[in-house]
């Protein structure tokens, strides 16, 4: 007689937490956050490669515009970088510094494997809910499909935000999933956007990317 199959401790939390945001978070606005544990196997098995696909492509593509457009030549924090696909897009010569950073091991394994030009090749374990970057250490800041697996996205916009450069600026790449309007509905309530901008790929799925300025 087959036993039956037992759930894993990670998949355990796996499904609270997405319950807890179902019942939730969702409605609020609130994030969805993922043990780090998941994250890691997550990128061992393959399952954020699509990251690298044509399919997000739409998105990159977006958010690099987004980025030349606010600086010329800026020192860039790549929150949640994961397997690096932003910073394999940025051509190295437009780029004073770069600094990816991101809670999974295995993802800041697979990035630094893409042996990148300086300085597109640093990346450091970090998690943005906890740490932040020097004051005035970054013109340009983004949260690049990432903002919303905090525990409350607003504040941590907000905290971030405070470390920026004078004049920097902050990006946001959200992808259209059951709470993304409740998502920037709470983000309203501490930031304007003054850029903003839509990008979709060829089977219909939608990112917004937008520029946050806190209101004062």
């Amino acid at each position: 007689m087959t036993k039956p199959p037992t759930l894993s401790l990670l998949k355990i939390l796996r499904l609270w937490h997405r319950l807890r945001f179902v019942v939730y978070g969702g409605r609020a606005g609130l994030g969805q956050p993922v043990p780090v544990e998941a994250l890691d196997r997550e990128y061992a098995t393959g399952q954020w490669d699509h990251f690298f696909s044509p399919r997000e492509k739409a998105r990159h593509d977006c958010l690099v515009e987004i980025i030349r457009a606010v600086h010329p030549h800026p020192r860039l924090l790549d929150l949640g970088c994961g397997s690096g696909r932003l910073a394999s897009l940025l051509p190295a010569e437009n780029i004073a510094d770069y600094l990816g950073v991101d809670v999974s091991a295995e993802g800041l394994r697979r990035a630094r494997s893409l042996a990148l030009s300086p300085p597109l090749n640093r990346f450091e374990q970090r998690n943005f809910e906890v740490w932040s970057p020097a004051a005035g250490a970054f013109d340009v800041i983004t949260f690049n499909e990432c903002l919303g697996y905090a525990a409350d996205p607003r504040r941590t916009a907000l905290r971030i935000t405070s470390t920026l450069a004078p004049g920097g600026t902050l990006i946001v790449s959200h992808f259209r999933s059951s709470n993304y309007e409740a998502f920037w509905r709470r983000l309203d309530r501490s930031f304007t956007f003054p850029l903003e901008r839509i990008a979709t790929n060829d089977q219909g799925q939608t990112w917004d990317l937008r520029v946050l300025r806190a209101r004062k």
